[in-house]
C-alpha cells in the first residue's frame, strides 16, 4: 500500500491514534504534516517519524478556528505542492447524559468533533478538487453507530460524523474524492477515561472480556493500519464507508 510522493494531513497526531496513524501513513511513504492544537505534542510525533527514517512536518493549529485550519492547508499546498491525505482525527470525549452533560460540554463535543472535522475537509477540498484526487478519512466511533449510557454528547456527535462521511462521499466522488471512516471501539489510549478511567485494572479487564469479542481493548496501532488502507489505492472503489474497528463489540 505505498503512498510514496504523496502528501498527508493528520489532525490531532500529537498523541493516540493521531500518532499512530501519522508514523503509518509516513511508513508507507507518505510526507506527513503532523498537526495538533498543542504544537510540542505535535513535534514530538515529528521527531518519532524522522527518528524512524521517514520525512515530516509539524504544525499547530485549533480545528475549530477556520483561519487556522485554512493557514496550515495553504502552508502545506505553498511547500509541497499538493495534498493527497488527510485523516480528520481530533476529537474530545466528555461523559454525560441528557441530565448532566452541561451545555458547555455539548457545545464543545460538538464545537472540536463536528465543526472540527467540517473545518478541516473543507480547508482541504479546494486543493483535492484542483488535483481531481484526495483521500479523506474521519475518525468517527462505535458510539456513533450504537447508542451507549453516559455519552449523550458524544455518540450524538460521531453519528453526526458518520452521516458527514456519507454525504462527504456522495457530493465530491464525481472530483475524484473518496471520504471514508475508522469507526474505532474501545481504544486503550486514555481517550476513553472519562467513561472507563474509574474502574480498576482487574474490573476494566472483566469488563472488556464480556463486551469485546477479541478480549481486550485495541491499541492505536490497531487502527492506523486501516487508514492507511483506506488513503491508498488498494481501497480506490471505496467510499462512503465506516469500518468498525473493534475487536467485534458491534457485533454483540
Amino acid at each position: 500500500m505505498s503512498l510514496t510522493g504523496q502528501v498527508a494531513l493528520v489532525t490531532g497526531a500529537g498523541h493516540g491514534i493521531g500518532r499512530a496513524s501519522a508514523l503509518a501513513l509516513a511508513q508507507a511513504g507518505a510526507l506527513v504534516v503532523a498537526s495538533d492544537i498543542d504544537y510540542a505534542r505535535a513535534a514530538e510525533t515529528e521527531q518519532l517519524i524522522k527518528e524512524a527514517g521517514f520525512e515530516s512536518l509539524a504544525a499547530v493549529a485549533d480545528v475549530t478556528d477556520e483561519r487556522a485550519m485554512n493557514a496550515v492547508v495553504d502552508d502545506i499546498v505553498r511547500t509541497q505542492g499538493r495534498l493527497d491525505i488527510v485523516h480528520a482525527n481530533a476529537g474530545v470525549l466528555m461523559a454525560g447524559t441528557a441530565l448532566t452533560q452541561t451545555l458547555d460540554e455539548w457545545d464543545k463535543s460538538f464545537t472540536v468533533n463536528v465543526r472540527g472535522t467540517f473545518l478541516t475537509v473543507r480547508a482541504v477540498l479546494p486543493q483535492m478538487i484542483k488535483q481531481k484526487s484526495g483521500a479523506i478519512i474521519i475518525t468517527a466511533s462505535v458510539s456513533g453507530l450504537i447508542g451507549e449510557p453516559d455519552l449523550v454528547a458524544y455518540n450524538s456527535s460521531k453519528g453526526a460524523l458518520v452521516n458527514l462521511t456519507r454525504q462527504l462521499a456522495v457530493e465530491y466522488a464525481g472530483r475524484g474524492i473518496r471520504v471514508n471512516g475508522v469507526c474505532p471501539g474501545w481504544i486503550e489510549t486514555g481517550f476513553n477515561d472519562p467513561v472507563l478511567g474509574h474502574l480498576d485494572p482487574e474490573d476494566l479487564s472483566r469488563l472488556v472480556g464480556t463486551q469485546v469479542p477479541l478480549g481486550r481493548q485495541g491499541t492505536a496501532e490497531d487502527i492506523a493500519p486501516a487508514v492507511v488502507f483506506l488513503a491508498s489505492d488498494w481501497a480506490r472503489y471505496i467510499t462512503g464507508q465506516l469500518l468498525p474497528i473493534d475487536g467485534g463489540l458491534t457485533s454483540m
